[in-house]
């Protein structure tokens, strides 16, 4: 069954996001990043590309040639279907259609009444489909 891990009170959650980026990458494990816009995932494309001055977190664009070979996939306003199976960092306003479709679904909520109250709801969705879910208070993570 998939596991959701919900991550609160982060202080930034750019940063948050890129750092579960590169972990889930060291574990050898296929990433999906879903994003709400293109704006947002070129944004999130370059700090990636800069988040550490000797990391390397290889990512594309889903839909690109080179996704095949190409172990983080990022995708603007969609859960595609291809990522099936993949581990789910959702930045994105919405909740995939399916799930269970992902091995795992991380959820990173800010500080800000907004991003908690769309994690109250899909926290309340999450439960009420009947997913192991893991709540990470980040509130004294540095």
């Amino acid at each position: 069954m998939t596991r959701i891990d919900f991550y609160t009170h982060v202080a930034q959650p750019r940063h948050f996001a890129c750092r579960a980026a590169q972990t889930v990458y060291r574990k050898g494990e296929s990433l999906l990043i879903a994003l709400p816009d293109e704006s947002a995932l070129q944004a999130f494309s370059q700090a990636l590309w800069s988040f550490g001055d000797i990391s390397f977190i290889p990512h594309c664009q889903w839909q690109q040639p080179e996704a095949g070979m190409t172990p983080i996939w990022l995708a603007a306003g969609e859960f595609p279907e291809a990522a099936a199976g993949r581990v789910l960092l959702n930045l994105s306003p919405d909740m995939p259609a399916d799930p269970a479709a992902f091995s795992r679904i991380l959820e990173v909520v800010g500080q800000d009444e907004a991003s908690k109250a769309v994690a109250r709801k899909r926290y309340r969705r999450y439960l009420d489909l009947g997913f192991d879910i893991h709540h990470h208070n980040m509130s004294d993570a540095a």
